[in-house]
């Protein structure tokens, strides 16, 4: 089943190394069926830098000297995209360019195939973001697109960590807020937590929105984690 999001962030809330959080990261991720992985930095629709990549021999040399930022469909939609997507969904109304139809095809035959994308929004324009893939044709399992998200949103927030030494400052929380935010770690909708709350999905919609902002997350899954990390709401 792969790890646990729980036994991730436990894992990887007192790690001191950027190494040692990059491979709790590619394990964890490897055992979700994802052999290649990368962790990139996007401005104005091109990528401005690859902290670290795991990728066949000659993919990411081919990929920098063809300049393929400039036509991959992945760096197109990451400013857009507020959560994660497959690299199948970025195909346009009017279908790729040729262009980028020949760009996917020497992907698959440097063993880049299948993937999926979680952009993480920063400043203005900018955004990280992580792509998963795999080396050969398979189907990305959708079931588990949300679990994969919150790994790689704890990996990219303690990266931060590390690699910025941020200090957070104090957040403090109503009851609602974290009430609303411990159901949405367990993966109820707004309606579902109303129903249990006795409140509205207004209302609901209303605490979630309080909290997101108090925390600086842009949306309800980086809440969470960012809750979990803070010991607001327990693992």
């Amino acid at each position: 089943m792969g790890t646990h999001v729980e036994t991730f962030i436990e894992a990887t809330q007192n790690v001191a190394s950027a190494a040692v959080l990059k491979k709790l990261f590619l394990s964890a991720v490897a055992e979700e069926g994802y052999e290649n992985a990368v962790f990139a930095r996007a401005n104005n629709r091109r990528l401005v830098s690859i902290p670290w990549s795991e990728f066949p021999a000659g993919y990411l040399n081919t990929y920098k000297a063809e300049e393929w930022d400039r036509i991959d469909p992945v760096v197109q939609r990451v400013h857009s995209a507020r959560g994660p997507f497959r690299w199948s969904d970025t195909h346009p109304r009017g279908g790729f360019t040729q262009e980028q139809k020949s760009f996917f095809e020497q992907c698959r035959e440097l063993g880049v195939h299948s993937g999926i994308t979680i952009p993480i929004h920063g400043i203005g324009r900018e955004v990280d973001l992580i792509s998963l893939s795999l080396r050969a044709k398979h189907q990305v399992p959708s079931q588990r697109l949300t679990h994969v998200y919150m790994l790689s949103v704890q990996y990219w927030l303690k990266y931060c960590e590390l690699a910025d030494q941020r200090e957070h400052e104090v957040v403090s929380l109503t009851s609602q807020e974290l009430e609303c935010l411990r159901w949405c770690k367990e993966g109820k909708t707004n309606w579902e937590i109303g129903e249990i709350l006795n409140i509205s999905e207004k209302t609901v919609e209303f605490h979630l929105s309080n909290g997101m902002r108090k925390l600086g997350a842009g949306n309800r899954i980086t809440a969470v984690i960012i809750a979990i990390r803070r010991g607001l709401i327990p693992l």
